[in-house]
């Protein structure tokens, strides 16, 4: 049995005419009456009653008729959101974010955006680091992540620059150093460092090397699991932090920023995503995002 045989009894049941309803098919009325003889058989029922002039619906036909017109409109349904999904207009898209870029605020202005034309389009977001991130998405349970930037992109992945940052350095509120509004590198090169944990530095320790003066290295003291925790020992007095612009806007009492000079880089924010990405959601969003960056 195919959808064509339950609208083609359904079109003769509201007709009650088979030449009506096969000039409302746009079919020749011998085609229609053998397509309901062979539903007919299939069914192993008779559907209609047919009369010189007209038909009726059997008991059985009627009972069929509620079942018929609930399965084309499933399938009109179906359809439907095949279509609205083959458009991008449908889906779930799995979003992971480090934690400068939900503090610099176009983790949810980008969703807004993209939500805003795609009403029908879930998001589940998740805080994730650098490493992590890069993970779930080659195992497929993250589809997009925004996160640092990192040297390179591992095997299957790629990215594109959405957000560049200055780098500031945080320290406590009665340093040396908290008195100026803005710092040089010559001027901390001896001070102690906290930073993070080594399976965070995917694109984190590249903003210890670009506020390093020249043939110095910084003297990292101690190495926190994320970015909240640097900053809560820099204001207990452990040593400086070096964090993006975004970081700023977290307030803890003892703490301060002052911006960085004569830095070599930025602290730069990626959207990373499967190269072989297919589903059209997540498609659409990573477009958006480029249009979004260019435009930046």
């Amino acid at each position: 049995m195919e959808l064509r045989h339950l609208r083609y009894f359904v079109a003769v049941a509201e007709e009650l005419h088979f030449s009506r309803a096969a000039i409302k098919l746009n079919i020749a009325t011998p085609t229609l009456s053998a397509q309901i003889q062979a539903l007919e058989t299939m069914l192993g029922a008779k559907l209609f009653v047919r009369k010189t002039r007209s038909v009726a619906l059997t008991d059985v036909g009627r009972r069929f008729l509620e079942e018929a017109r609930a399965t084309l409109r499933q399938a009109a349904q179906a359809e439907l959101i095949g279509r609205r999904a083959a458009r991008g207009e449908l889906g779930s898209i799995a979003v992971a974010y480090v934690l400068s870029a939900a503090c610099r605020g176009f983790v949810s202005s980008s969703i807004r955006e993209f939500r805003a034309a795609h009403p029908d389009v879930s998001f589940q977001l998740t805080k994730m680091e650098t490493f992590p991130q890069m993970k779930a998405l080659i195992d497929g349970t993250l589809d997009v992540g925004f996160t640092r930037a990192p040297q390179r992109y591992p095997s299957g992945l790629t990215g594109f620059i959405v957000d560049r940052q200055p780098l500031w350095l945080a320290m406590p509120d009665d340093h040396r150093l908290a008195s100026r509004n803005v710092v040089e590198p010559e001027q901390y090169a001896e001070e102690p460092f906290v930073a993070t944990m080594l399976d965070m530095e995917i694109g984190f320790w590249g903003n210890i090397a670009a506020i390093t003066p020249a043939g110095a290295t910084l003297r990292v003291v101690a190495r926190m699991p994320d970015a909240f925790s640097v900053l809560t020992s820099v204001a207990a007095g452990v040593g400086l932090g070096v964090m993006s612009e975004a970081l700023t806007a977290i307030q803890i009492p003892g703490l301060v920023f002052r911006r960085i000079m004569k830095t070599n880089r930025s602290s730069d924010h990626v959207l990373v995503y499967r190269k072989n990405e297919g589903a059209t959601a997540i498609k659409a969003f990573v477009a958006m995002m480029r249009a979004r960056s260019r435009g930046a």
